[in-house]
């Protein structure tokens, strides 16, 4: 119930607090170069250049796409806005861009070097092709991956 200042309680229209409500529970930021984001909460520390989001989070980027339950972004202003400097993902991490798929626990995406990586279990698929190690690295501006072992076996299933 809503009540106006002298305590009578007041009619308030249904549908415009529906329509406030759904919008607030899921935030969006665009940043420089249409990167979209949505999630169910939305931290923005403006002095640190980082924006955090929590909750079914997706990200998408012309054909970058991301799924994770956290994302840090953090980046620069410049005249043009935000410019996205980096990425750390957390928490049920999939990630698709062209030919390539991939999972993991962790993934941090450096947008100047369009270079992705991959931690906590990742695994990549370029392809049907799938790779498996510690630490798997993805240069998406060279179509090369990297897998990396901190002492165990790098693994890789190739199809025909």
């Amino acid at each position: 119930m809503i009540y106006n200042q002298n305590g009578a309680m007041k009619k308030v229209p249904l549908l415009p607090l529906l329509i406030a409500f759904f919008a607030l529970l899921s935030f969006t930021l665009a940043i420089s170069g249409d990167i979209n984001i949505t999630a169910d909460k939305m931290e923005v520390l403006e002095d640190e250049g980082i924006a955090i989001f929590t909750g079914k989070v997706y990200a998408e980027e012309k054909d970058l796409k991301l799924w994770a339950d956290k994302l840090y972004v953090y980046y620069t202003k410049s005249e043009k806005g935000r410019e996205l400097q980096r990425g750390v993902a957390i928490g049920k991490v999939r990630i698709e861009k062209g030919k390539w798929k991939a999972s993991a626990g962790k993934a941090t995406y450096f947008k100047a070097e369009e270079k992705l990586i991959l931690e906590d279990q990742p695994k990549v698929w370029y392809e049907n092709h799938l790779v498996e190690g510690d630490i798997v690295i993805v240069y998406f501006n060279e179509d090369r991956s990297e897998v990396l072992s901190k002492g165990g076996r790098v693994r890789a299933v190739i199809r025909r």
